[in-house]
């Protein structure tokens, strides 16, 4: 069946081609085709037809682009009439139907001949954009179907690329202006740190810092020696701050003396000046026996200086390069003061707001000078060493009820630590009550009390603590250093501070229950 057939005029087939092959070739008139004669058959049988439905107009889209491509080219349109004539000659029952005409009541071809006659580009282009109208409906939405709005968003990436855009191409305003902000972070924190010299903000008040002034000293050297200890950090703008604040280089006085970095430039150089200045003298009595902490709160009641600030310098200051009874200590970290023992009892006079510093020398210095060359060669003797005989003479100012039971004691001592095999510990009542009498009120960690214990008990630990227990006298000293011959190993006391003495456990014991006795007796 011809598709061309059907919507157009009761003109023939060929004349429709010819019409159609005119356009192609840009003819506006249609070439007149002689009607060809028809070939005479024999009858047939005619069949009833039954009425075919009107045939839809589908375009085989890749011919029509053939034909539209192919349109200037007259030999491929006869060609195409020639497979045309086949297909009508073939089909004659259908031609039939095709050849009807139409009511002259349809100016069809009166219409086609007026209007502007299409090509297949022209349908085929039609085609494609209903195809996509419709497509384009039935996908989207009205809502859809209209353009959205780009929504504007910050981006760090583009401006990343932007600052390297204008990074490249101003290299050098880039490198001015780069070393001009360095130059004032530089300055700025130059300035802040020379202006904190003098005001001290933010800085530790709780650290001790010992410093010495030498014999002559001018404001410039003051200032070294603030520098050095590092108080103080730059050193020409101090100089040129008290100068232009009126100080002088006159009345600086030569010593220990002890800052905290919170006190600021101008208070340390005050106190080089006025720190010898003489107040109240006060004479301090130290007894025997006396512990740091009970020397320390004494010295506080009668205002010689506070006891923080000597507990300061006690515990954070090494005066080993100053000592060499200090020096010899290998055991400082495990004591609970390294100072403990050292601290000689005596009258002192101390002046009224003292430096701790000078204070604590004020002991050590009389130690020294205590601790004679003979007192070394005797614990040369007896085998131990100046801190050994320290502990010794601690237990036995803590151990003897009076100085006439000193050697007593001292000889159970001495006879226990050369036999250490058979008596490894000591057994003395007084080093653990060192623990919870002394170092219990002011340490609080159970972990570090138990760790003291370990320390210092002698029922816990075999030999001497790990350092004395108190600060012995001369008379406690003196008999660690001269014990008593004897073969005691046991001693013990009754509420009236009788010595019993023991040679055998057996008799410790048998001791044992007749001051039991003696206690229980009334006054």
């Amino acid at each position: 069946m011809n598709k061309f057939s059907d919507g157009f005029s009761d003109n023939s087939y060929d004349d429709l081609l010819n019409e159609y092959a005119g356009d192609a070739l840009g003819n506006k008139t249609t070439p007149k085709v002689e009607p060809q004669k028809r070939i005479s058959r024999p009858a047939v049988p005619q069949k009833k037809v039954e009425p075919q439905k009107k045939p839809e107009f589908n375009i085989d889209i890749s011919k029509k682009n053939t034909i539209s491509e192919k349109s200037n080219d007259f030999g491929f349109i006869k060609s195409f009439e020639e497979e045309s004539r086949e297909k009508e000659t073939k089909n004659s029952n259908t031609m039939e139907f095709t050849k009807q005409k139409r009511p002259a009541s349809q100016p069809v071809i009166q219409k086609r001949n007026d209007a502007k006659k299409p090509n297949f580009n022209d349908r085929l282009n039609s085609i494609k954009a209903s195809a996509q109208r419709k497509v384009y409906s039935d996908s989207t939405s009205p809502e859809e179907q209209q353009p959205k709005k780009k929504k504007s968003k910050f981006s760090f990436n583009k401006l990343i690329v932007t600052f390297i855009d204008a990074l490249q191409n101003n290299k050098k305003a880039f490198i001015v202006m780069g070393c001009c902000l360095l130059i004032a972070i530089i300055g700025s924190a130059m300035i802040l740190s020379c202006v904190n010299d003098v005001l001290a903000i933010n800085r530790d008040d709780e650290k001790i810092v010992e410093v010495t002034l030498p014999n002559d000293a001018d404001t410039f050297t003051a200032l070294r020696v603030l520098d050095k200890a590092g108080l103080i950090k730059n050193t020409m703008f101090c100089n040129v701050f008290v100068k232009m604040m009126g100080y002088t280089d006159e009345n600086y006085l030569p010593g220990i003396y002890y800052f905290t970095e919170d006190m600021g430039v101008e208070k340390m150089l005050t106190r080089f000046k006025t720190s010898v200045q003489r107040g109240k003298i006060v004479s301090v009595t130290i007894p025997e026996g006396y512990t740091i902490d009970q020397i320390f709160n004494r010295l506080e009641k009668n205002d010689i200086c506070s006891a923080s600030s000597l507990y300061k310098v006690v515990d954070e200051i090494d005066f080993s390069d100053e000592y060499d009874f200090i020096a010899k200590i290998d055991n400082k970290e495990e004591r609970y003061h390294a100072l403990e023992g050292y601290f000689f009892p005596a009258t002192y006079e101390f002046e009224q707001g003292a430096t701790p510093g000078a204070v604590i020398r004020e002991f050590l210095d009389t130690f020294e000078k205590r601790w004679t060359e003979e007192y070394t060669k005797k614990a040369e003797a007896l085998g131990k060493s100046t801190d050994e005989i320290i502990k010794i003479a601690s237990i036995i100012e803590k151990e003897g009820a009076n100085k006439d039971q000193f050697k007593l004691v001292s000889s159970v001592l001495h006879n226990r630590l050369n036999r250490s095999g058979l008596y490894p510990t000591l057994d003395c009542d007084s080093t653990k009550d060192y623990v919870t009498n002394t170092i219990a009120q002011r340490v609080t960690s159970p972990s570090k009390i138990n760790a003291y214990i370990l320390s210092y008990s002698t029922y816990e630990r075999a030999g001497l603590p790990a350092s004395a227990i108190c600060n012995p006298g001369a008379a406690a000293i003196e008999a660690a250093l001269n014990p008593d011959t004897t073969q005691y190993y046991f001693f013990a006391h009754d509420k009236n501070k009788k010595i019993y003495m023991a040679t055998t456990l057996e008799e410790h014991n048998a001791n044992k229950r007749t001051l039991e006795k003696v206690n229980a007796q009334d006054d």
